[in-house]
């Protein structure tokens, strides 16, 4: 019974120890991506953090309701392209109804090659 509990104690630090190299790993192989059009300018959009690697990347950033009034639905579209400004794909935010003056967080993962520029956009539902 000991040796049952040294091994399962055992493979889950292996496992916690894998994890976390996987993770500082694949972390380096992100570069920043400072090339994104924000196109709207109510909402107002901001991004914080931007990355991009060779077949994926995220966008995070927060959208604040500056119209003065409830924002009922209301999706962030993120147009991709790649160096020669073709289009690559779109995925999109759905921002759940908030107050005038309130923000939302938003953080979209996409998985597109070489992506080389962003557009942002909204979509009224």
């Amino acid at each position: 019974m000991k040796n049952i509990f040294r091994s399962i104690i055992l493979l889950i630090v292996v496992y916690l120890v894998v994890q976390i190299f996987v993770y500082f790993l694949t972390k380096t192989y992100y570069r920043d991506m400072n090339n994104y059009e924000i196109l709207v300018q109510s909402p107002e959009i901001k991004i914080t953090e931007s990355k991009v690697a060779k077949n994926k990347g995220y966008i995070q950033g927060t959208a604040t309701n500056k119209t003065g009034a409830i924002i009922s639905s209301l999706k962030i579209r993120f147009d991709f392209y790649d160096e020669n400004e073709r289009y690559i794909g779109s995925e999109y935010y759905k921002i759940e109804p908030f107050n005038a003056n309130e923000k939302s967080k938003f953080d979209v993962k996409y998985e597109y090659d070489d992506v080389s520029s962003i557009k942002i956009s909204i979509v009224n539902e």
